[in-house]
């Protein structure tokens, strides 16, 4: 049998999986679906689960395809994959955007002093947050600092306000923060002002759904599982298997929104969309999940039931209901 190790041609990496079992019924689809999508982050990416594991049918353990797999199976849960990360992609920024609103108001409501975020006496007092504190401050006392120059500057806008107003405010500054940026920005934040933001989510969520309590701890649980979930979601990387390879006590999230203890521990893309819920509007959170069971049925419709049933549980699915 073949393997693909040095270059082969898009005709030639079609026959080696010929012989590893999968059914390849439009040759130039194929090859042309190989030369836009690359074979390895095609078939290595999402070839899973298509093999045989089954130790009855698949004695020696080699690379081998389930009865009846086909390269447009494989195909199909890559399109999958993209649609996800896409739609995943637009409402983790919707949240992402939220959550830097709510930083950047509440911390220039606590320090209203220009450029108060650049002292460190506004900042958490706990001597295991300084080194994080003392990067946010640089972080954000470079981005003023280069933008007051008069050569070529990053972000436009920055430049534009300071030029008018001659400082620049938090609300301005959290805009071009990534994320992780602004995750670490609310981890060394003061105590009273992380509840407060905490409170703020708990608020929206209660308005729209029934009262409920967040904490500042819940708030870190979910911006530490999103947070590599919306790097993912930016790049061409597998995202419908991805999990945290450490699992999280999310015990009290997991009651408020009526889900299996344990459900959302994985970090998986089940526990991402779950936990959406808790930080989007209710109509964009149901506009998401008309848009993510319509994609989820695409897939349904495309490859056999095996491999469906392990790809919903690679996902943290299983029989779980997500709505």
């Amino acid at each position: 049998m073949s393997y693909v190790k040095d270059f082969a041609t898009h005709a030639k990496q079609l026959e080696i999986l010929e012989e590893r079992g999968l059914k390849v019924s439009d040759k130039a689809a194929a090859r042309r679906i190989l030369s836009r999508e690359n074979y390895y982050a095609l078939i290595d990416g999402y070839k899973e689960p298509f093999l045989e594991h089954d130790i009855a049918l698949n004695p020696y353990g080699r690379e081998q395809y389930q009865e009846g797999s086909e390269f447009s199976h494989i195909y199909a849960l890559h399109r999958f994959d993209r649609k996800l990360r896409l739609l995943l992609l637009n409402d983790l920024l919707k949240f992402e955007k939220n959550i830097k609103s709510k930083v950047a108001y509440r911390f220039s409501e606590k320090f209203k002093s220009t450029d108060s975020f650049l002292d460190p006496n506004h900042y958490s007092p706990e001597s295991r947050h300084h080194h994080e504190r003392d990067r946010i401050i640089s972080t954000l006392a470079n981005l003023i600092k280069s933008h007051k120059k008069r050569d070529k500057v990053r972000y436009p806008a920055i430049r534009e306000f300071y030029d008018k107003h001659k400082n620049v405010p938090l609300w301005v500054l959290v805009n071009f923060l990534s994320l992780g940026q602004i995750t670490h920005f609310y981890a060394v934040i003061d105590e009273d002002l992380r509840e407060r933001i905490a409170g703020d989510f708990a608020e929206e969520y209660s308005n729209e759904y029934g009262s409920v309590r967040l904490k500042a701890s819940d708030l870190d649980a979910i911006l530490h599982i999103v947070f590599p979930y919306r790097n993912k979601s930016a790049h061409e990387e597998v995202l419908y298997r991805f999990h945290l390879p450490h699992p999280l006590e999310l015990g009290e999230l997991e009651s408020v929104l009526n889900k299996d203890k344990g459900s959302l521990s994985g970090a998986t893309v089940f526990s991402v969309i779950s936990l959406l819920k808790m930080v989007l509007a209710k109509e964009d959170y149901e506009l998401f999940a008309e848009d993510l069971e319509k994609i989820v049925k695409e897939l349904e419709a495309s490859v056999p039931v095996r491999p469906f049933e392990k790809i919903m549980k690679d996902a943290g699915f299983g029989g779980a209901e997500w709505k």
